[in-house]
């Protein structure tokens, strides 16, 4: 019996952990004027997304393709939208040229990506 309990209790300081800190966390508080979301189809890489502070300017094609963080595929941007602030406002925008909405199928899961991920989505110009 206390050679079990000996085993055990060294298992736990052996066996690896996911520690809380290894998983990303969420923003504390939303962002003062939103998170602007853009995205696009490149022929080679699929749907692209990026994700930038709102702000009352537009802002040019180059300037928002040259965002370092770039989201390819609805399941990235999904894991994108569960980081940001719960209650946090996205407004997803085509206004700017070079800048297009994917099919429905596409639509719909990005809308229950940001119902799950408790933010609140926006399409602008619709």
């Amino acid at each position: 019996m206390k050679t079990c309990l000996v085993v055990a209790f060294a298992a736990l300081f052996v066996t690896p952990t996911i520690r809380a800190d290894d998983t990303p966390k969420r923003e504390p508080k939303p962002r003062f004027k939103g998170v602007e979301l853009y995205s696009w189809k490149d022929e080679k890489k699929g749907w692209l997304f990026v994700l930038v502070d709102g702000t009352n300017r537009t802002k040019t094609e180059k300037e928002i393709k040259s965002v370092p963080t770039v989201y390819a595929g609805t399941d990235k941007l999904a894991d994108a939208l569960k980081v940001l602030a719960e209650g946090d406002m996205v407004f997803w925008s085509r206004r700017v040229k070079g800048f297009e909405y994917p099919p429905e199928d596409d639509l719909k899961k990005i809308d229950g990506a940001a119902k799950a991920a408790k933010v609140e989505l926006h399409r602008v110009g619709e």
